[in-house]
C-alpha cells in the first residue's frame, strides 16, 4: 500500500529493538538548539615583541616571510567587547603591508594551520586609531593560513662588477663598463637610459628602470655630472660617495641610449 497516512505512521511510531539497528534515534544534542560558542578574547603565548597567540589549529610546511604574499580567512574584532570590525574570505595582501602585529603573526603560521592573533595598540593601529578603530584600541584577530607565495629572489650584481677604479675630483667613482664614440649630454638635453641601481656591499638589485627619460636640468647634481662622462651607446658603472646621513650605499649601471633636446617648462 502507498498510504501517505500509513509511511507517516511507520516513521513516527516507536521504534522496536530490531529496528533500532536501522534506525538511530537522534541525539539530544541535535534536538536542542545549539549554542553558540563563546568568544575568547585572550591568547596563551607571548613574544618579545608583544604579540600573543594561541594556536587553535596547527599548519604544516614553511612559513611566510616578510616579503611574502598571503591568502587568509580572517576576522578583527575588539578587545574590549568582541565587536568585529573587519572579516575577509580568501583575501590576499603581502604581510609587509599589513599592521605589525599582523605581519609578526602570520609568519608564526603555517598552510593550514588556524591561530588567535591578540595585538596591543602598540603593534596595531596606535594612538591614531582608524575608522571603526578607536585611539589605543587592543586588536584580537581570528585568522586560517590558507597559502602563500614568495616573490622570486632579487637578482644579485657579482663582487667583481660592484666597484669603480676612478674616481673624480667631487668623489665619484666611475667605471667604463663600454666605451662609446656618440655624443655627450648638454644641460638643455634630455637623457634616454637604461639603469640599474644596487646595493654596493650585497650587490642585490634595488631597483632597474628602461628607457627610463630622465631632463638633466632636472637630474641630482651627482647623476648629472655622470651622465655628461658618457657618449651615447656607452654604459658606465658610478659608485656614489657616502652620504652623511648613514644611508646604504647603492651604485648604479648606466647605459646612455639617446639624446634628445629637453621639454620646455610650460608657463
Amino acid at each position: 500500500m502507498n498510504s501517505p497516512l500509513i509511511k507517516r505512521a511507520f516513521v513516527t511510531a516507536a521504534l522496536t529493538p530490531a529496528l533500532l539497528l536501522v534506525f538511530a534515534p537522534a541525539p539530544a544534542a541535535a534536538q536542542a538548539a545549539a549554542k553558540p560558542q563563546p568568544l575568547i578574547l585572550s591568547c596563551n603565548v607571548k613574544t618579545p615583541e608583544g604579540l600573543s597567540y594561541t594556536v587553535i589549529r596547527p599548519g604544516k610546511g614553511e612559513r611566510p616571510n616578510a616579503g611574502s604574499k598571503v591568502t587568509v580567512n580572517y576576522k578583527g574584532m575588539l578587545t574590549t567587547d568582541g565587536t568585529e570590525f573587519d572579516s575577509g574570505q580568501a583575501a590576499q595582501f603581502p604581510v609587509g603591508g599589513v599592521i605589525p602585529g599582523f605581519a609578526q603573526g602570520l609568519q608564526l603560521m603555517q598552510t593550514g594551520g588556524s591561530y588567535r592573533l591578540c595585538i596591543p595598540a602598540a603593534l596595531g593601529y596606535g594612538a591614531a586609531g582608524t575608522g571603526p578603530i578607536p585611539a589605543n584600541a587592543d586588536l584580537v584577530f581570528e585568522v586560517d593560513l590558507l597559502a602563500f607565495t614568495n616573490p622570486p629572489p632579487k637578482p644579485v650584481i657579482p663582487v667583481a662588477e660592484r666597484t669603480c677604479s676612478q674616481t673624480t675630483a667631487s668623489g665619484l667613482g666611475f667605471e667604463i663598463v663600454k666605451a662609446a664614440a656618440g655624443k655627450k649630454p648638454a644641460d638643455g638635453d634630455m637623457a634616454l637610459v637604461d639603469f640599474t641601481i644596487f646595493d654596493a656591499n650585497t650587490g642585490i638589485v634595488e631597483q632597474k628602470r628602461e628607457w627610463e627619460k630622465i631632463p638633466l636640468n632636472q637630474a641630482s647634481p651627482i647623476f648629472s655630472e655622470s651622465l655628461k662622462m658618457m657618449a651615447t651607446g656607452s654604459t658606465y658603472r658610478f659608485c656614489m660617495p657616502k652620504t652623511a646621513d648613514g644611508s646604504p650605499e647603492s651604485n648604479i649601471i648606466v647605459t646612455l641610449i639617446d639624446l634628445r633636446p629637453a621639454p620646455t617648462a610650460e608657463n
